[in-house]
This record gives C-alpha cells, structure tokens and sequence, in this order.
C-alpha cells in the first residue's frame, strides 16, 4: 500500500522510516526543497532526524498532490497551530481521502481540536482518523517496540484501518473516541511542562509523581466536560501518553520545562505543542467554568512571566480538600 506523509518534522519523518521500512511505499511530503531533496538524495532528514537513513521504500517531494496521489492513506503531520489552513489551502487533494491526524494540540484561535476543524472544513469526520499514544520520534524510527491508538467515529473503519497499518514492532489499537484519543495526546504536553519545571527545580521524584496523578485527573475533567469517554484517558493515548511525555528525556515538552526552571533559552526547530495547547487549555477552563490549577500554573509561569517557585509554592498551597478520581 502507498502512504503519504504531509510534513518533515521528526515525528512525519520517523513514521516516514518506520512505514518505508515495513514494506510500504511511502512519499513524504516537505515544506523545504532542501529537506526533499536531501532524503531523496543523502536518505537523510538532517534538519529534524539527524543520523536516521531512509529506506529507498521513500522519497520526498513539495508536491502535496504527488504526495497523496494513490496513497491508501494519508498521515498529516502539520503544526498544530497551521493544520486547518493546510487542510483548507490543499482541500481539493484531501476531500474524501482517508486522513490520519498525527499531530497533538488544540487549535488557539478557535479553541477546538483537530477532528471539530477537520469537521468544519470536510463536512464529515468519516475519513478522519486520529493516531496518538505513547511514542517518541527516535524510539519508532530506530525500530524500538511501541503501541499506539488510531480512533475513528466508526469502530468498523478504525478497526479495519489498524489491520492495515499495524506491523510487528509498531502495535496499534483501534478506539470509536476520537476525541478522547486527541485531547490525550494535546493535554498530556501541558502537565509535561509542569513535570519538566518540577524537576528542574530540583523538586523530587515524589512531586513528579503527584503532578502527573493530579494532571490526569485534569485532563479527564476537561476531556469529559467536552464530550470524551473517561475510559479513554486510562489507556495508551491517556495516562500511557502522559507517563512518557512526563518522565523521558526526549520529550520536547518536559526539556521545555526543565529549561524555564534553569533561567535557560529552550533551542531547536521543533514545536513545543504544550506551549500553545495551555494558552487554549486555560481558556476553555474558563468558558466552562473548570478548576485546572497545573494547567493555571504553566499558563502563569510562561505568559505571565511568574517566578516559578513562587507559582509552585502558591499550587501546593491551595485549599486542602478530598481526594476524587
């Protein structure tokens, strides 16, 4: 089967490995002729997945419709932030064509996640398909075992997409919860930068651990309040999503959050999603009238510029009341 991957970053790139050396023929699609033209040539990305060689199964291109011609299906990789302007800019090539979302946030201008833009612009979320879970770019494309969740409105298409597009050391599992899988993966980044400037203050294993515990219950309260399935936030797009986002070293997010504690500039060409996802976490919050004080905190420490012990200090001062989960 042919796949089409719309975008260079890391994560497009290590599906693009992943997928091409699994026995499919992948065409990737770059922004950057540069970047194109050195996976066509040097089978290398060396802008966003330096020392990782492509497999001759793929080769890139600057052309969304040779990209998605004949492709089976459609992985779109775009920053959050541009996703529903690519979306409508290249509509022609994309309507009726099964889309796999591969990107994590919420969209800041109209606070809604990818599948209600998809929504808008598409007029169904028949061809919508969403795939998140706990993987990190470097681990799939150096071939390391992962699992992950690709959500469809229908469980019939989403469990047929998986037969499809699972492999030996990449498992997928299929979900009908389509919004639940993507807020997982969007609100996990926000309570990763919490967990990141936790540690770099030196806080301890013990904090690490209550932030992560309490964030879930966050994301859950916010992703039930908009419609999710609870039980989705307990599995591989939920709290395996947030376990890794929060403790690995490769998680842009928690290196975004070390680096804010430690007085540092955070380098690199990579989105930091969770950055943008709190600006629109705290807003939601605030038009359905929810307590999301992590999210509060991270949104204070970047935006408004506020000491960071002293927002942690004000977090763990908060009212003592009873625990619900």
């Amino acid at each position: 089967m042919k796949l089409a991957v719309l975008g260079s970053g890391s994560w497009g790139s290590a599906l693009s490995v992943h997928f091409g050396r699994s026995g499919f023929e992948v065409v990737q699609w770059c922004r950057e002729r540069e970047v194109a033209d050195s996976i066509n040539r040097e089978r290398e990305n060396p802008v966003f997945l330096k020392g990782f060689k492509y497999p001759e199964t793929v080769s890139a291109t600057t052309s969304v419709e040779e990209a998605v011609s004949e492709a089976g299906f459609i992985f779109s990789v775009i920053p959050v932030q541009f996703t529903s302007s690519f979306w409508k800019e290249y509509r022609e090539f994309l309507v009726s064509r099964p889309v796999v979302c591969a990107s994590k946030g919420i969209e800041i201008e109209s606070l809604k996640t990818l599948s209600q833009r998809f929504s808008e612009i598409f007029g169904s979320l028949d061809n919508y398909y969403v795939l998140s879970g706990p993987t990190f770019a470097r681990e799939i494309a150096s071939g390391l075992p992962a699992a992950a969740v690709i959500a469809n409105v229908s469980s019939e298409r989403a469990l047929s997409a998986v037969k499809k597009l699972n492999t030996p050391t990449f498992r997928l599992y299929a979900s009908s919860d389509v919004l639940g899988v993507e807020l997982g993966g969007a609100l996990k980044n926000v309570i990763a930068i919490a967990t990141g400037i936790s540690d770099g203050m030196g806080l301890g294993n013990n904090a690490r651990a209550a932030l992560i515990t309490r964030g879930l219950h966050e994301i859950k309260r916010l992703g039930k309040a908009l419609g999710a399935k609870e039980e989705t936030f307990y599995g591989l797009s939920g709290v395996g999503d947030l376990v890794l986002t929060c403790t690995g070293d490769l998680s842009r997010n928690r290196q975004f959050g070390l680096a804010v504690a430690e007085g540092r500039e955070f380098g690199g060409k990579q989105v930091v999603e969770g950055v943008y996802t709190v600006k629109a976490v705290v807003e939601l919050a605030k038009k359905l009238l929810l307590e999301m004080p992590i999210s509060e905190a991270v949104y204070k420490i970047i935006y408004e510029r506020k000491d960071p012990e002293e927002i942690m200090v004000e977090l763990l001062s908060r009212p003592v009341k009873e625990e619900k989960v």
